[in-house]
């Protein structure tokens, strides 16, 4: 299964995912008396309607440990969900690894013609699709873009707020806005490169539920001020000065700018906070916006997430490239994301286009060779 996997991949995915599978298949074939072919056996079912690929990868791992019992054995997985299956289900020893690539990014791409779209379509496993993922379809034949979610069960079409309040300015931004407006996804990651529209994003939208619809009644607005993780102590002024400074993002997202910004947080509609300060702290019918969330540590991000109380949601969004505390794939966000990927819960958007300006964008495509 893991073969047949690796050799979809290498046909049918997206440039850079067919070139890492290509790599692997030559290398297993360079290593081919390195290892063993275990093959599914379709008569063997610890689960009902076990058809995806996963489930059936777990499958063959059970049933080598089962036949060589006398050898050490251990399951290793990048996928949380793969984890409980075969910890789980099948009761075999197990490690979650993380792989330093690729970030999972919360949507595929199909682009093509006509004919390719449809034979793509025609081809697709539900059982290999996370809840809440998205594919996005460009035809190049008609030049049209299409989003759709998958919601667990099939494909459903994106749910938007009003245009005239916000409206997307790419398929990303478009699926990332349809995270932020679903009130059964707690947990939204948007994450993004520089002014691809992430904070700006989470904030209107954190606004437009609280303001607009009346769906939570608070935003709290959390951002680490450091970069290291520590205490405002060490920086002048008040509470209030300490923290205001690291909020400009909120402010200039709403239409009467500071003079709304300290009329909202008067009414008890807008708080600000930072991590050091959350601890013991339960916020209800609240939304939560983690602004820089690449400069949280994992334990910070706990932290946060164990604060949401009843009716509350959380929106992070962050580029860990810009990150101060660790710039990798090994970022805490990064590690989030995968861990969390299939929950219900949990919706995830990678932007990866700069729409700030073409000035903006010229800056942001510096020093990248």
């Amino acid at each position: 299964m893991t073969l047949y996997e690796l050799e979809r991949i290498s046909f049918n995915s997206a440039l850079n995912e067919k070139e890492k599978a290509k790599r692997i298949i030559s290398l297993l074939e360079k290593n081919n008396d390195k290892y063993e072919i275990i093959a599914w056996d379709s008569s063997f079912d610890l689960r009902r309607n076990a058809h995806s690929s996963d489930i059936k990868i777990c499958q063959c791992a059970y049933m080598y440990s089962q036949a060589h019992k006398d050898k050490p054995f251990l399951f290793r997985t990048a996928k949380l969900s793969n984890l409980d299956y075969a910890k789980k289900i099948y009761k075999l020893n197990t490690e979650l690894v993380r792989y330093s690539e690729p970030i999972y990014k919360g949507y595929q791409l199909i682009s093509g013609t006509t004919e390719y779209i449809n034979d793509r379509m025609a081809e697709i496993n539900y059982y290999d699709w996370d809840v809440n993922e998205y594919l996005i379809i460009e035809n190049t034949d008609l030049g049209q873009t299409q989003e759709m979610r998958f919601d667990g069960n099939r494909f459903v079409n994106l749910k938007l707020p009003p245009s005239k309040y916000i409206k997307g300015k790419n398929s990303l931004q478009r699926c990332a806005l349809d995270l932020l407006n679903n009130q059964n996804i707690p947990i939204v990651s948007i994450l993004g490169e520089y002014g691809s529209g992430k904070t700006m994003l989470s904030l209107k939208m954190a606004l437009y539920h609280v303001k607009e619809k009346g769906n939570q009644s608070k935003i709290l607005g959390v951002r680490e001020p450091s970069g290291e993780g520590r205490d405002i102590g060490w920086l002048k002024g008040s509470y209030e000065e300490k923290t205001d400074r690291f909020f400009l993002p909120l402010e200039q997202q709403l239409d009467g700018g500071l003079f709304e910004l300290d009329g909202l947080k008067q009414r008890g509609v807008i708080e600000t906070n930072i991590p050091y300060y959350m601890k013991g702290t339960t916020y209800n019918d609240t939304i939560i916006v983690v602004d820089e969330a690449e400069d949280l540590t994992e334990k910070q991000i706990k932290l946060i997430g164990t604060r949401l109380g009843n009716n509350s949601r959380i929106f992070l969004s962050g580029d860990y490239k810009q990150s101060l505390v660790n710039s990798s794939q090994e970022n805490a966000l990064v590690k989030m994301n995968y861990e969390l990927r299939g929950n219900p819960m949990f919706g995830c958007i990678y932007l990866n286009e700069d729409v700030r300006s073409t000035a903006s964008k010229a800056f942001s495509e510096l020093f990248l060779k």
